[in-house]
């Protein structure tokens, strides 16, 4: 299948993380590879804006200074991403942008298959030094799978599933089972249900799920929890490890918006406890 995984380079132990993911991705399931590198120019004129003649002409400097490091920065990340594809013999594109690194992620992400970044950004390694928000504005934007890969993680060959009966939740099981299944590869999936209550239509959804999975060769295993959805999948996928947490950006009653956007999901990645595969 013509499957098109992007992966955003920042040069950091992160990104290279989320390229051996890829690759591996790409190796065992098809398709092509596409790194992007980006420098941020809009940041780093914004960051070096000067008043009066002296500081316009120091700030011309730095800018200047900046913008040339970027560069050359940008072009060692596709230089190593491109000796790690050659290395793994898998078909693979360069992605050059000059652009807020949102946008140009978007941009790539419009006609491909998923996205893969470290659980921790870099992108505007010229103006700051912590890490950015990319990561989570990816997920709200949604214009396709986001994958956000801890430091040092492989890619799983379990998926736990965060299923609620939403819409959502179907969505993103459905985008996993498409990147991930392969005639040659068998793999496992566990639909979690946090119960919360009677939700007769949540099991209907539930039992449609699995058998849905199960028709496109998915060995299936379903678990019924009660308790905090956002405490019950982190215990989940504690016992399951190593495995792909798998959810929907917004949840039937609220409650998975909740967890990724809340609190319980900014913990779960600064754990780095797992990879995460978000979709809308």
């Amino acid at each position: 299948m013509g499957r098109r995984i992007v992966v955003g380079l920042d040069g950091t132990e992160y990104s290279a993380g989320a390229t051996q993911v890829g690759i591996q991705a790409v190796r065992k399931f098809g398709g092509s590879l596409i790194g992007v590198a980006v420098v941020d120019s809009p940041g780093i004129e914004a960051s070096s804006r000067g008043a009066g003649i002296g500081a316009y002409e120091y700030a011309k400097h730095t800018r200047e200074q900046r913008l040339s490091d970027a560069h050359q920065k940008a072009e060692a990340f596709l230089d190593q991403f491109e000796r790690d594809c050659q290395a793994a013999g898998i078909h693979y594109e360069l992605a050059y942008h000059v652009a807020v690194p949102l946008q140009a992620l978007v941009d790539e992400g419009r006609f491909a298959d998923a996205i893969v970044v470290g659980s921790r950004t870099h992108f505007r390694f010229e103006t700051r030094s912590e890490p950015g928000d990319t990561v989570r504005r990816l997920m709200e934007v949604g214009v396709c799978p986001v994958v956000a890969v801890p430091k040092g993680s492989a890619l799983p060959e379990r998926a736990l599933v965060a299923f609620d009966g939403s819409i959502q939740a179907a969505r993103a099981l459905r985008a996993y089972m498409y990147v991930t299944s392969s005639e040659s590869v068998r793999r496992s999936i566990t639909l979690l249900h946090v119960c919360e209550g009677t939700a007769e239509d949540e099991q209907v959804q539930l039992i449609r799920a699995q058998q849905y999975a199960g028709a496109w060769g998915f060995d299936v295993e379903v678990l019924n929890r009660t308790g905090r959805a956002g405490d019950v999948i982190a215990e989940v996928a504690g016992e399951l490890a190593p495995c792909v947490v798998v959810m929907g950006a917004y949840g039937r009653r609220g409650v998975i918006q909740k967890l990724f956007f809340g609190s319980t999901a900014a913990r779960m990645i600064e754990r780095e406890q797992t990879p995460l595969f978000v979709y809308h």
